[in-house]
């Protein structure tokens, strides 16, 4: 699925759970804590977006406010669903917004995230 080379970057953990009134709700945890799913890029990496603990759901895809704006490169889904990753070669400054959208299997109904941002900040080389 992982067809680029640059640096594994964060994983983000999604998990979709349904409220007493059968409203889902999208939680993103990172490192094992609860998190906005945003995340900052200083340098090229895929970011993941992984599900857990949310059976009956896979991802579709990305869908972005402004999909020219050349922050993100390119999204990839695996063949399970299990997976998205956003492909950030960092090389334009800036934020982008966007929604991950899910599929389920008690419908044809596709559930839309809340929205986390990457936010590309300048491509600082370390100092030696």
């Amino acid at each position: 699925m992982n067809a680029t080379t640059l640096i594994q970057g964060p994983v983000i953990e999604v998990m979709i759970t349904l409220d007493a009134n059968q409203e889902p709700k999208v939680t993103y945890l990172q490192d094992g804590e609860v998190c906005s799913g945003s995340v900052v890029v200083t340098c090229g990496e895929d970011i993941t977006y992984r599900l857990v603990n949310s059976t009956g759901y896979a991802f579709m895809g990305a869908g972005f406010l402004t999909p020219y704006d050349n922050i993100i490169d390119s999204v990839q889904v695996s063949a399970d669903g299990q997976e998205l990753i956003l492909v950030d070669e960092d090389n334009v400054q800036g934020t982008t917004k966007f929604q991950l959208i899910f599929t389920n299997s008690t419908n044809s109904l596709l559930l839309l995230s809340p929205d986390p941002q990457v936010i590309n900040k300048e491509n600082v080389p370390p100092k030696y």
